[in-house]
C-alpha cells in the first residue's frame, strides 16, 4: 500500500504517538498523572465535576491545535515540494 492508502485506511494515525520511556515527555505526563491526583485528592465533588469539565475543554482545545498545526504543516510540505519541482525546471533548463 501506498503511504496515502494506509492513511486512508486508518493503518496510520498522525495524532498517536509512542511515548518512550525515561524520555521528557513520558516524565512530563507522569508528574501530570502525580499532580492531578494530588489535586483530585483535596477537591469537594463539586470541584471535582467543575476541574473535570476543565480538562475536556483544554482537551478539546489541544485537539483544535493539534489538527490545525498539522494541516498547516502538511500545507507548508506541499508548498515547499511545489518550490522544489519549480526549482528542478529551472535547473533543468540551464
Amino acid at each position: 500500500m501506498t503511504t496515502l492508502e494506509d492513511l486512508y485506511y486508518g493503518n496510520i494515525s498522525p495524532h498517536e504517538r509512542y511515548i518512550k520511556q525515561g524520555t521528557r515527555v513520558d516524565k512530563l505526563v507522569k508528574l501530570i498523572c502525580k499532580n492531578e491526583e494530588e489535586l483530585n485528592s483535596g477537591l469537594t465533588e463539586k470541584q471535582k465535576e467543575t476541574f473535570e469539565k476543565f480538562k475536556d475543554s483544554q482537551s478539546e482545545l489541544n485537539s483544535i491545535t493539534e489538527r490545525e498545526a498539522f494541516s498547516y504543516g502538511f500545507i507548508l510540505a506541499t508548498r515547499i515540494m511545489v518550490e522544489v519541482m519549480q526549482g528542478l525546471e529551472n535547473v533543468e533548463n540551464i
